[in-house]
């Protein structure tokens, strides 16, 4: 899995030595290992995964909503969904509009280095064997198991057993648009929409990388050599906001699908092209990593406007699916559409300047912890349920909830990979890459 794998930033064709980009391992890591505070957070202030495992909720005498008239019970508890303006929920909300999108920029960035020591015809072969054969594996282990500790199965041996058959009928319908991935894939689409969109990518890929001379790849180039970086700071992010236009109110954004799916297409395109820009692309968010941050600052101000004027009317602005209010497109929208994409946009560059200033070193915990990501990131999701659970039982709640459980499943996390990556057979079905050695 490219996002997931070792990165490098070019390759000496003398000496045949590859250099990493640390600060990309770094920030994979970073943004990954988010993904636990994260989805135990939403489980708790959002109630996605029930209220069954939501330990502010399992227990009404203990939240203390027994104290309350029944209205009073009501709104307490509509406190714990999405759409809530809580500062809590708005930090969430906030996060989950970039960290994705960062991510699949990664993807982008080891896709441009991987073509540059692979045929076409490898590259395909290794995306097949290191992401669908994974995603399918587990989907039936580790999907189905968070399917039990989520009460969705039933625990007996009947019902574990047709459980199971269900759930492999279920994930062959993976492809489905939208449906299929939210039934099926549970967290695991993002590997589903990796594949997608590499292998739509790879004739464009294969045609740069073996014709760097021709138009095409020059004009794509001249992007980053447009002045006062004009090049990423404002015709990517509007490339992104047209997306947006295009497809927002006909589409909610969920899972990677829906509109998501085409603007993720573009950030994964977006970091292969950063990368085959050779040094122009590092040059200027170097010189203007100042500049970058305090744009994203004003940006994620307007986001939050943006984010209660979808409370206060009731209009997903953020979310998209606009057509259900009888809206296409107002001024309203196409403003939404500006700040959304502008906003994490903006975002991806701060954390890669910074990154790229501060991350870009060496070390053998970072070999480590780079073996461990995709183990970390298949089986993490059951141990959250799981987590989430103990911590209704034991009466723990809100942030010592979040602590608790991020420990717990880090921990458990940690120890599964111990024991997956000592077999050959394990560390292919959970993508664990033997290390590679660091260059200093």
């Amino acid at each position: 899995m490219i996002v997931l794998d070792d990165i490098y930033s070019s390759i000496d064709k003398k000496n045949t030595k590859k250099i990493r980009r640390h600060d990309l391992d770094w920030l994979r890591i970073i943004l990954f290992g988010l993904l636990i505070p994260f989805h135990i957070s939403i489980g708790i202030y959002w109630t996605t995964y029930g209220e069954q495992i939501n330990p502010n909720l399992e227990n009404p005498e203990r939240s203390g909503l027994l104290d309350y008239s029944e209205d009073e019970q009501d709104a307490a508890i509509n406190l714990y969904t999405q759409e809530s303006v809580d500062p809590t929920s708005m930090f969430l909300h906030w996060m989950h509009q970039w960290r994705l999108a960062a991510l699949f920029m990664i993807s982008g960035f080891g896709t441009a280095f991987a073509f540059k020591n692979r045929k076409w015809q490898e590259f395909i072969k290794e995306r097949f064997f290191r992401l669908i054969i994974p995603m399918f594996f587990g989907v039936w282990t580790v999907g189905f198991v968070g399917s039990v500790i989520l009460g969705n199965i039933e625990p007996d041996v009947e019902g574990l057993i047709s459980g199971f058959i269900w759930v492999i009928l279920l994930s062959l319908f993976f492809w489905v648009p939208v449906l299929g991935k939210i039934l099926s894939l549970g967290h695991l689409w993002f590997i589903w929409n990796l594949f997608q969109y590499s292998i739509l990518l790879t004739p464009i890929f294969h045609y740069i990388n073996t014709k760097p001379d021709r138009k095409i790849a020059k004009l794509i180039k001249s992007t980053f050599s447009l002045p006062n970086g004009l090049g990423i700071f404002l015709i990517f992010p509007l490339f992104l906001t047209f997306t947006e236009i295009l497809f927002k109110p006909w589409m909610v954004g969920f899972l990677g699908s829906g509109y998501q799916w085409f603007w993720y297409f573009l950030f994964f395109l977006f970091g292969y092209l950063c990368i085959i820009s050779k040094d122009q692309y590092y040059a200027i968010i170097e010189k203007r990593r100042i500049i970058i941050s305090i744009i994203t600052i004003i940006l994620t101000l307007a986001f939050i406007w943006l984010r209660i004027e979808q409370y206060d009317s009731g209009i997903p602005y953020v979310d998209g699916g606009w057509i259900s209010f009888n809206i296409i497109h107002n001024s309203k929208t196409i403003f939404a559409c500006l700040i959304h994409s502008f906003h994490s946009w903006f975002w991806c560059l701060t954390i890669f300047s910074w990154g790229a200033h501060i991350l870009n070193n060496p070390s053998h915990r970072l070999t480590y912890l780079n073996q461990g990501v995709y183990t970390f990131y298949i089986v993490h999701m059951p141990l959250t349920y799981l987590s989430l659970l103990i911590s209704s039982e034991l009466g723990i709640t809100n942030l010592f909830a979040v602590i608790f459980c991020t420990f717990f499943v880090a921990v458990n996390c940690w120890l599964f990979f111990e024991i997956a990556k000592r077999n050959k057979i394990t560390r292919f079905l959970f993508g664990i890459k033997e290390p590679k050695n660091v260059i200093k």
